[in-house]
């Protein structure tokens, strides 16, 4: 497979956790920060015009689970109709050769007690909380503009993440901080959930490969096993 090689990226949510470490990865003394909201879409379409951007990384999304039960408009408002407005973009601009949708395993729903490798990526989706149907939603947007208009698309659907600097509502930091005070550390259900875990740089290093050597139409994925519980 040839290596793909982008001119100028656009990395949405470079200042969450994942996203950030994924641009000190990819960084070049040519990066810039700009502030703003992927629902607008003047602003959007302006940052694809005037930076010439060719390459789309798109990670920006409302991520909490526990968070979506309580506002899952916002959830809409970002992970779909944000989406959207990014997708709705590209296809006037019609000068993006790559977009990688980062999605989740969350889109699943929870996953078979006996299974040995996770849910296979052709089968249904069944997300079970506001968070995982707007990521579901906003794939499925992602999918249809790469069908209707030929947008050359990529999706992934990972597990969680840890590593330095994630934001301390997330389980690993949350653990350390109230070990540290000496508190209770909190468990849902019984405690037999089980939950998979990939490293940030590693996960920076697996975007870095998806960039350069990722298929278009492609879905990749790592998922947890049995009773998925995600952060």
């Amino acid at each position: 497979m040839a290596t793909y090689e982008p001119k100028n990226i656009l990395i949405t949510g470079a200042a969450g956790f994942i996203a950030f470490h994924v641009a000190n990865r990819l960084s070049s003394p040519n990066l810039k920060f700009v502030k703003g909201d992927i629902r607008s879409a003047d602003l959007v379409n302006y940052l694809l015009i005037t930076e010439s951007i060719d390459t789309i990384m798109h990670f920006a999304a409302q991520t909490h689970v526990d968070k979506s039960l309580g506002n899952s408009f916002e959830f809409t408002k970002n992970n779909i109709y944000g989406t959207h407005v990014l997708l709705e973009a590209c296809k006037v601009t019609g000068q993006i050769r790559r977009f990688i949708h980062v999605s989740t395993d969350e889109v699943y729903g929870e996953t078979e007690e006996d299974a040995v490798v996770g849910n296979d990526e052709a089968l249904q989706l069944l997300p079970t909380n506001p968070y995982s149907a707007t990521k579901a939603g906003a794939e499925m947007l992602v999918m249809d503009y790469g069908r209707s208009y030929g947008l050359p698309v990529i999706t992934t659907r990972g597990n969680n993440v840890y590593g330095p600097n994630q934001f301390p509502e997330k389980l690993i930091p949350k653990f350390i901080l109230l070990a540290m005070r000496g508190q209770p550390l909190p468990i849902h259900g019984d405690g037999s959930n089980v939950r998979s875990y990939l490293y940030c740089e590693d996960v920076a290093e697996a975007f870095e490969v998806i960039l350069h050597k990722g298929g278009s139409w492609s879905c990749l994925q790592h998922q947890d096993q049995k009773g998925k519980e995600s952060d």
